[in-house]
């Protein structure tokens, strides 16, 4: 029996792709061949793939001594089922690592149902499990943007106060393994874009925003122990996959990269600007703004200006300012020197700026020299410059004077709202910062418009923001 198989084996061999084969050597040419060849072996590999994908029992999945939230004294007359969202188990790829901080369960779980946030799995300082037991058909809002996809877990403590906690770090170890197990969640924390993986809320956050203020919560320092212990794979931040590529609302430059990708299509030396139409602008006998101030920029098309972003540019001295934004690619439209000068950086003002996220296709971007927002306020000079070119910029096109609408790109923004609503900055906290708060109401009060304080801005409680609005997150 075993021969005839053999016998079949060759004959088929050679009657389909074998060297006696009839059908490819006489009736096809070589590239007909091939084709066939690569067909054949497409077929195999889709018509065997179906056994090789694994697909976790979800029914038999849970976590052992869990002790429901709902059988905990002091939190069971809150409602926290109501903020729930279902969910498909399949969706799960990923496990979110997060800290209580100094906060004990029964505190951590009401601030986080407070502000509209929750978690699947909690394990406190001696090892015990708090948890959903429906954890796998239930999402919970606490690192938008990677939620539908995640279990969060979170330990109370730090990554400090965890070291001495051997059972508490054996519940924890033993707890994420078996889910990565059950789930076939990769053991690493190399690909957060693909969303599959075993990560901290930091990495998250650095990745898809959403976050209330960014202390490092989860600790690289203690999920590096746990893929170490569990047979994973840590990577540290500058290993992460495309990490110094965009997509990131917290950035991270490679200055060699930079360097190395920054050829300027126009601006000083380069391209011949077009004469300056602005009163409050610098500009030569002849109408052009002085060759020496322009910036090298990479032409990145027109806009039709609907916003004004205001920023500081945290450098004291205009020429280093001028030389930063060179060496990061970016572009601001205009440039405002703490002496009171103001120079068109660009060709011409509607050419599209590299200054502010979420807004550089509909605003006018402005940079102010100043090392901060105190020093900002400092200068009488520029303080009126900026008055004056604000309002002749937003009369020509226009533009509201208000920073009430940010998400319709109608009016006068700090660079610290666009900050907030779509990230995409190197530097990132949930503080006021670029160009200040205080400056922005100066500014927009004394020309006639309207400053709306945070609380005020439109539709500022929502979730899609990148820094969000709440007083607490897990």
């Amino acid at each position: 029996m075993r021969e005839n198989f053999k016998k079949r084996f060759r004959e088929s061999r050679n009657g389909v792709c074998g060297s006696k084969s009839h059908f490819l050597r006489l009736d096809l040419n070589p590239l007909c061949q091939n084709l066939v060849k690569i067909s054949l072996i497409f077929l195999i590999f889709t018509g065997c793939t179906r056994f090789f994908v694994r697909t976790p029992n979800y029914a038999k999945i849970q976590v052992p001594n869990l002790i429901p939230f709902s059988e905990v004294e002091g939190i069971r007359q809150i409602q926290w089922q109501k903020i729930a969202k279902p969910r498909d188990p399949k969706s799960i790829s990923a496990i979110i690592l997060h800290n209580s901080g100094k906060r004990k369960f029964a505190d951590f779980f009401r601030l986080s149902v407070e502000n509209q946030f929750l978690f699947h799995i909690y394990i406190d300082a001696s090892g015990t499990i708090y948890g959903d037991p429906n954890f796998l058909n239930r999402e919970w809002t606490a690192a938008p943007g990677i939620d539908t996809e995640a279990i969060h877990i979170v330990y109370e403590g730090t990554q400090e106060t965890l070291y001495n906690q051997k059972k508490q770090t054996e519940v924890l170890q033993n707890t994420i393994d078996a889910l990565a197990e059950d789930l076939y969640i990769p053991k690493t924390n190399y690909d957060i874009i693909s969303k599959k993986g075993i990560f901290t809320h930091n990495q998250a956050k650095r990745r898809f925003g959403g976050f209330v203020d960014f202390s490092s919560c989860g600790s690289e320092l203690t999920l590096n122990q746990i893929l170490s212990n569990i047979g994973g794979k840590f990577y540290e931040e500058d290993d992460w996959k495309d990490r110094f590529v965009t997509g990131w609302v917290l950035k991270k430059e490679n200055k060699d990269l930079l360097k190395d990708s920054f050829h300027p299509t126009n601006g000083r030396g380069i391209t011949k600007a077009e004469k300056v139409i602005f009163n409050y602008l610098e500009k030569t006998e002849k109408g052009f703004t002085p060759e020496d101030y322009r910036v090298k920029y990479t032409f990145r098309g027109k806009i039709k200006p609907s916003c004004v972003v205001l920023h500081y540019t945290a450098i004291s001295e205009y020429f280093k300012s001028l030389r930063t934004l060179e060496a990061r690619n970016l572009t601001a439209s205009i440039m405002i020197d703490s002496n009171g000068k103001a120079y068109q950086l660009v060709d011409v003002i509607e050419d599209r700026a590299a200054a502010a996220t979420g807004t550089n296709d509909n605003c006018i971007q402005i940079e102010i020299v100043a090392k901060d927002t105190e020093e900002l306020l400092k200068q009488p000079e520029q303080i009126q410059k900026v008055k004056d070119l604000v309002l002749e910029l937003t009369t020509k096109y226009k533009i509201p004077l208000s920073n009430e609408k940010l998400e319709d790109l109608s009016g006068v923004f700090s660079h610290t709202q666009a900050k907030k609503k779509w990230g995409g900055s190197i530097f990132l906290n949930a503080k006021d910062f670029d160009p200040g708060e205080e400056y922005m109401e100066l500014i927009l009060n004394s020309i006639g418009g309207k400053y709306f304080p945070e609380p005020e801005w439109k539709n500022r409680r929502t979730m899609d923001w990148a820094i969000l609005y709440r007083n607490f997150q897990p």
